[in-house]
């Protein structure tokens, strides 16, 4: 699942220190714009992915025309990450599901894998 939440990139002496103002922590370095972005991503994925397992609530992202900022030496940007790269465990829970008939013949003709399909809704389900 995609999150995507607005970090201030701030000029330093090597490059730009990053910083996500909704998520305590997610704080990062890059020696260039590019470099920033990667590293950003990372920076959230890691946060947002300890939260989750904290069971703690992610917070909402401030929409990016509301972010206060200083223009001479700050800018703001929009970070994705996909905290499914984050998630992984080698544990996997078995689980037995029961679906409507049709409604599995119309899936297996779609190649629809059911376990990505299930993680995916209870992502969803749970703001996760």
């Amino acid at each position: 699942m995609n999150k995507v939440y607005p970090a201030i990139f701030e000029l330093d002496p090597v490059g730009y220190g990053i910083y996500f103002p909704d998520v305590e922590g997610a704080v990062t370095q890059g020696a260039t714009v590019p470099e920033g972005l990667t590293m950003a991503a990372d920076a959230l994925g890691i946060m947002l992915a300890d939260l989750i397992a904290n069971e703690e609530t992610l917070p909402e992202p401030t929409p990016i025309n509301e972010i206060d900022y200083d223009k001479e030496t700050q800018f703001v940007t929009l970070v994705a990450v996909n905290l499914a790269d984050y998630l992984k465990e080698a544990k996997l829970d078995k689980k037995n599901v029961s679906i409507p008939h049709w409604l599995n013949v119309r899936a297996e003709k779609a190649g629809v894998n059911f376990s990505k399909t299930l993680t995916e809704a209870l992502m969803e389900k749970l703001n996760v």
